[in-house]
């Protein structure tokens, strides 16, 4: 899970890389300036055909307009060889220039270096998960800097797109297909800084919770930050677990599910451990007409909540509270036993978090950072 800095406008503004422009966002990996040629070539050339043919006009309605007791011209050319020729002719070559170099550009940015570093992304109504080699995963983007990234992408449920301005890439997610792309950013980002990245799909109300920030950082303290997040959740105590880990997963869930009894997307949390353990609520129906009571027990199909509710993260189709819809990716491969018995451990305690934020109420030391920056 990414921590975010909590920095000034002003002092954001003096961090990031210089050389926007009215049209683009700074250049900030090896793809973008060839492809900010190819935008700004383009634009030179509608700008010079606008004025020219603005100009020419103004110029021509004002020298053969009608004058007062003038007839109008019967005698006007109809053919004319070689100003049809140029007008056919040179918006010909200006058109295969623009392919030219535009497909020159496009091969460059669909084909990653053999030496790429790989990054597995999922898209998920509604948030960004970013899994690397070593296994540690994170919502926010880490990249080493001077090496080339490649992006192997999958959506879990609806299309998504993923979109870094300053990188100029670009590349739609799309349900039961891979699709990848590739960058490379020789420049740290600043302390507290990151590069915009948008999913520029609409996925649903939540679809503006999946704005994130790519993170450069040099390669040593890439490779540190790497170690962290990877050891994260095993430096937290036991008995700690539940209120310093659960908060950050939960940071997942609660696009679709709530602590104060608030619909969404998915059932509240509000209840939940009474439901699972025999208490208040045991009774409600799953779409198929069992109940929590009916399947939550000694030699039924759970033996324990706990169970159940592992079940419900790692198979969340399996039985469907009634009412909502399978709408839930599977967290498998994402979350740990360690990261599930933070999450169940929250269920069991919520008292202990702020109903509208999830936040912790209880007094700790702070936790590891997730992130480094």
């Amino acid at each position: 899970m990414s921590t975010h800095l909590a920095i000034s406008a002003a002092s954001l503004a003096a961090d990031a890389p210089s050389g926007a422009t009215a049209w683009l966002p700074p250049p900030s990996s090896t793809i973008a300036p060839g492809v900010d040629m190819v935008f700004n070539g383009i634009n030179a050339v509608c700008y010079f055909f606008f004025a020219l043919i603005m100009v020419l006009m103004v110029y021509f309605v004002v020298k053969y307009r009608v004058r007062k007791g003038q007839a109008f011209r019967s005698d006007a050319p109809l053919h004319h060889l070689p100003l049809e020729t140029t007008w056919a002719v040179v918006p010909l070559l200006i058109v295969v220039v623009m392919f030219y170099v535009g497909f020159r550009d496009y091969l460059n940015m669909s084909t990653p270096p053999k030496n790429a570093y790989v990054v597995k992304v999922t898209a998920v109504k509604w948030g960004w998960s970013f899994q690397y080699p070593t296994g540690a995963t994170s919502d926010d983007l880490y990249v080493p800097a001077g090496r080339p990234v490649q992006l192997t992408m999958r959506s879990s449920d609806v299309l998504h797109s993923c979109y870094i301005p300053d990188f100029r890439v670009k590349k739609d997610l799309v349900p039961g297909r891979y699709s990848h792309l590739w960058f490379q950013a020789d420049q740290p980002t600043p302390s507290g800084w990151g590069h915009n990245l948008f999913c520029t799909e609409y996925c649903g109300t939540g679809h503006s919770n999946m704005n994130r920030k790519v993170h450069v950082l040099p390669e040593a303290e890439f490779d540190a930050w790497l170690v962290e997040q990877g050891q994260w959740l095993d430096k937290i105590p036991d008995e700690e677990l539940y209120f310093r880990a659960g908060p950050k997963i939960f940071a997942r869930c609660q696009q679709c599910h709530s602590l104060d009894g608030t619909k969404g997307i998915g059932p509240s949390w509000k209840g939940i451990w009474a439901r699972v353990n025999g208490g208040e609520g045991s009774g409600e129906k799953f779409a198929d007409g069992t109940t929590y009571a009916g399947i939550i027990g000694p030699g039924k199909k759970y033996a324990t909540p706990e169970d159940y509710l592992r079940n419900s993260i790692l198979n969340p189709g399996s039985e469907l509270v009634g009412g909502y819809g399978n709408a839930m990716p599977s967290f498998k491969g994402q979350l740990n036993d360690r990261a599930i018995d933070a999450v169940i451990g929250m269920m069991q305690h919520l008292d202990d978090f702020d109903p509208k934020t999830g936040a912790s109420l209880k007094e700790a030391p702070p936790a590891a950072p997730l992130s480094m920056k």
